[in-house]
Order: structure tokens, then sequence, then C-alpha cells
């Protein structure tokens, strides 16, 4: 009877065993590859969609707040008057009269004249006060802690005085102004939103008027129609497109 040589056996046995372990590890790495794969899109879009989440509530051109996180600071502002029996003043700030002081002169750079006029806006404003951007030419503003409402109209003349300066981008000088609607609360049932469609509201009424600071004293009968709620919730967004 032929006899099996010592230890081959043994060394088949381990060279199969090998060859199984290779083949689940090989199976193993390709389901966790696939796994990858599908996640990575998800994955991508949840980053993204935090990301942009995030930016959303700052503006990407001034830095300053947007529409959505503006509301929820003067939200705040206005929980705090009504606790404090202070003032808060909503500004709607409209920059306008775009326009070289020579008019051969090339369209002046409006990214950067947003952005200075945003500074300078903001400089005109106490530390605890806020500036938002809403559309392309048009700020915000929340005058917190106020005294008095004739101390909303000296910071309105402040923002419109800074404005007015003379303006010096990329060698070309400009000059330009600002209307300013607003509305002094806080008052009973009008809540943040309410309050900036007021002022917007009464920016958007108000493009050919001579006067270039305006407050709305009562508006709970201007705005809270169907009618006005919904004109005022796209002069919410109102970017001086005329200029």
């Amino acid at each position: 009877m032929p006899q099996t040589p010592v230890g081959s056996a043994s060394v088949a046995e381990i060279v199969s065993v090998r060859l199984v372990i290779g083949w689940i590890g090989f199976f193993f790495a390709a389901g966790f590859g696939v796994v990858g794969l599908l996640y990575w899109p998800a994955s991508q879009d949840f980053e993204q969609r935090k990301q942009g989440g995030a930016v959303s509530a700052y503006d990407n051109i001034t830095g300053l707040p947007t529409q959505r996180l503006y509301l929820v600071l003067l939200g705040h502002a206005l929980s705090r008057a009504e606790a404090t029996t202070r003032n808060v003043a909503v500004f709607v700030c409209a920059l306008e009269q775009f326009r070289p002081l020579s008019t051969s002169s090339a369209p002046p750079n409006m990214t950067l004249v947003v952005r200075v006029q945003a500074a300078r806006i903001k400089s005109a404003l106490r530390p605890h006060d806020v500036v938002a951007r809403l559309g392309e030419y048009t700020f915000a503003v929340i005058a917190d802690n106020l005294e008095s409402p004739a101390e909303a109209r000296l910071i309105a003349e402040k923002i419109q005085h800074v404005i007015a300066l003379p303006l010096i981008i990329e060698g070309q000088e400009l000059l330009m102004s600002c209307r300013i609607r607003g509305i002094v609360g806080p008052q009973k049932g009008v809540d943040a939103e309410s309050f900036l469609d007021a002022a917007s509201l009464a920016l958007s009424d108000s493009q050919t008027a001579d006067t270039s600071i305006t407050f709305v004293s009562d508006p709970t009968t201007s705005f809270l129609s169907p009618s006005n709620q919904t004109l005022a919730g796209r002069t919410r967004h109102y970017a001086g497109a005329r200029h």
C-alpha cells in the first residue's frame, strides 16, 4: 500500500485554509468598498446642506447677517425691550444714486461699493446694534435698548451721513444717498417679521417721496391685511433694482 509522505496533508490543509481566509478577506473588503461608494454621495450631500445652512445666515459679500438671522436677533431684541420697557428701532435702508461724478467713467465695482457702505453703516451704530443685508442694495438695522423714539432718528441720521460721504472705488469718486424707513417698538401683538414687513413696505411705497427718513407710527392698519402681507413679503427683498 503506498504511503503518503509525512507532512504533505498538513501543507495542503494549510494552503486551503489560507485560500479560504484570503477569499473571505477579499469579499469583506469588496463589501466595505461598495458600502463606502453608496454612502459617499449621501455624506457629501449632508455636508453641503450643513455648510449651506451655516452660510445662509451670513451674507457672502459683506459678512453681515442675512434676513434669516436678522429676524432671530430682532425677536430677541423685542423680548428684551418688553422686559426692560425700553425701545427697539427697525430701519430698512436703500442705497441710491450709484453713479460716478464723471458720466464718462466706467461702471464702478459694485461689490466693493456694497462692502464699503455696509462697513460705514456698521460704523454709525452702537456696539450692540445689528445691521443685516436683505437685498442687493438694501440693509436692515436693529437699534436696540433705546431710551426714547427720538434716539432712533438720531441713529438714522448718522447712517445717512456716513453713506453720503464721498466714496472712491478703484480711482473713481462716487456720490451716494440712502433712503431709510423705520418703525419703533415693541408694540403689542406685532412680532419681528411684522416689524420688518412694515418698514420694508414703507420703503417700497415711498420710492418717489422727498423725505429720506420716515418712521411708521402705527403699522397695525397698514400691513396686517392679507394683500399688504403679500406685498411686504416681496419688498423685504427689495434691492434697488431701478438703479
